[in-house]
């Protein structure tokens, strides 16, 4: 069974995300968490991300991954180190990233 929330990125299942590399047009669902039980370092922790059918990134997980982290052409597996949560504040879409 998959964990709920990423402590590390304050992100939980059923947030709206978008990816740090590719900027506001990939957009996608947490579906669930899951460790990689290989690895013990920051990117170890993965969401399970269904992109949004219409956005620039339908069919990321296409090409862009690796066989072992795509499920089918818009889910997959991401490294959470790499997702942002979406909040939408009066109509506008920002990110949130908490200040240290």
């Amino acid at each position: 069974m998959g964990l709920n929330t990423s402590k590390n990125r304050d992100l939980a299942i059923g947030d709206l995300v978008t990816h740090i590399l590719y900027g506001k047009e990939w957009i996608g669902v947490i579906l669930e968490f899951k460790n990689d039980g290989n690895r013990k370092t920051l990117h170890s922790k993965k969401a399970l991300v269904q992109i949004q059918p219409g956005t620039k990134h339908e069919g990321f997980f296409r090409q862009k991954v690796s066989k072992e982290n795509k499920i089918n052409d818009n889910l997959g597996y991401v490294s959470s180190n790499w997702l942002f949560r979406i909040e939408i504040k009066h109509g506008n879409a920002g990110f949130t990233r908490k200040k240290t």
